[in-house]
């Protein structure tokens, strides 16, 4: 059996170094367990995604946990900027490695296949190709070294003891991340029987996946696809609280705090309206 708890699992996050984050922007997202990430004391990370990142992401490189980041797209989508993203590129306080979706998803692909390099054909000649360290070249084969990392964070709306996910609509790169990553780490709102993963139809096999955690409203202040959509007020309070007082406070207030804490500051009322938001 795979199933554990946060406060089982959040002891062994402290020697994280090379963590990738699933989901897309802002469905999916492994907020809790960023959350966890957070109180383990794991820092000088690097950090790599699905293409697009959110939340999750700028409060780890807000709080000073990460060194490098391999992630295209970093923002809060309609609500605007990730203001620690932000900081953290204009002041050079973090390492952002030149990347777009092809140069990311080929180094995943190229460690699924354990291969030294993934071929992409279609890169082209362009500022972000020239001079980029993440481009291998070899006689006429261009393509991106395999892209390993030590964790593996996922979020889906459902999963069972045996690991197995089930995502409703796309799963994005959540297979080729946890076929990147030595340790998959699961968050899942519900866990339900292994019968019932079989009939939803499973997404992520079990046999990927280290451990599973059950954590309701798990993604918050991101969205489940098909359980609860994006808290876009929170997301709006969080961008002004970093820009205006720093970002201290509000990790203080909602991120060194244990999940029903959490969710107790969030409000049942509000957590209700976006599930109804959902449907």
């Amino acid at each position: 059996m795979k199933q554990t708890t946060l406060s089982e699992i959040e002891p062994q996050l402290a020697d994280c170094r090379r963590v990738a984050l699933g989901g897309m922007l802002l469905e999916n997202r492994p907020s809790s367990l960023v959350r966890s990430l957070i109180r383990s004391g794991a820092k000088d990370l690097f950090l790599s995604s699905a293409p697009a990142a959110s939340w999750d992401a700028d409060v780890l490189i807000g709080l000073g946990r990460v060194s490098t980041v391999r992630i295209p797209h970093i923002s809060l989508a309609g609500v605007g900027l990730a203001p620690a993203a932000k900081e953290a590129y204009t002041t050079g306080s973090v390492t952002f490695e030149d990347c777009d979706e092809a140069l990311l998803l080929g180094g995943y692909l190229a460690e699924n296949h354990q291969a030294p390099v993934q071929f992409l054909g279609n890169l082209g000649t362009n500022d972000l190709v020239d001079d980029n360290s993440l481009v291998v070249k070899d006689g006429r084969v261009t393509g991106v070294a395999p892209l390993s990392v030590d964790t593996a964070f996922l979020h889906a709306p459902f999963g069972d003891e045996m690991g197995n996910l089930v995502h409703f609509g796309s799963r994005w790169a959540d297979l080729i991340i946890a076929r990147s990553a030595r340790r998959v780490i699961a968050q899942v709102d519900r866990i339900v029987p292994v019968s019932e993963t079989a009939r939803l139809g499973v997404s992520v096999p079990g046999y990927l996946v280290d451990h599973v955690v059950e954590v309701p409203y798990g993604a918050h202040p991101l969205g489940s696809v098909g359980s609860y959509v994006a808290d876009l007020d929170h997301l709006s309070e969080y961008q002004s609280r970093v820009r205006n007082a720093g970002i201290k406070n509000y990790a203080a207030e909602f991120c060194a705090v244990q999940h029903e804490t959490y969710l107790s500051r969030i409000g049942s009322a509000r957590l209700a309206q976006l599930e109804r938001e959902a449907v």
